[in-house]
């Protein structure tokens, strides 16, 4: 129990720091910030793995039922996204082929840089 109480408030501790961050003027969202500086700590070893996989897994354990209030929100301004449904669904075409392109080009500049037997799967 006390592994997945400090899981917990190390997640939403870098949260809320990744959120200060950018309201003292960091031009980057507070969540991704926040990302940011797990993934620094994870990988410098600051903060063990081990830390947060309790708290990891009962969050992507019931991920599904973290959307409810999103979609339930989303129900009820309808009519709003109906009057805007060109816009959004431009919007989203667009964002869709920029991420599309942008993660095809990334893996073929990474893997253009392997050698020849390291593609080949050996």
């Amino acid at each position: 129990m006390i592994d997945l109480a400090r899981g917990l408030a190390l997640l939403v501790g870098f949260f809320l720091f990744g959120g200060f961050l950018h309201r003292v003027g960091v031009p980057i969202p507070g969540g991704v910030l926040g990302l940011l500086l797990l993934y620094v700590a994870l990988t410098t070893g600051l903060v063990p793995l081990a830390w947060l996989q309790r708290a990891a897994d009962l969050l992507l354990r019931h991920m599904v039922l973290l959307f409810v209030p999103l979609t339930v929100g989303l129900m009820d301004l309808g009519h709003v996204l109906s009057r805007q449904a060109v816009a959004l669904t431009a919007s989203l075409v667009v964002s869709f082929l920029a991420v599309l392109l942008t993660t095809g080009l990334l893996a073929r500049w990474l893997v253009a840089g392997l050698p020849a037997d390291a593609e080949a799967g050996e």
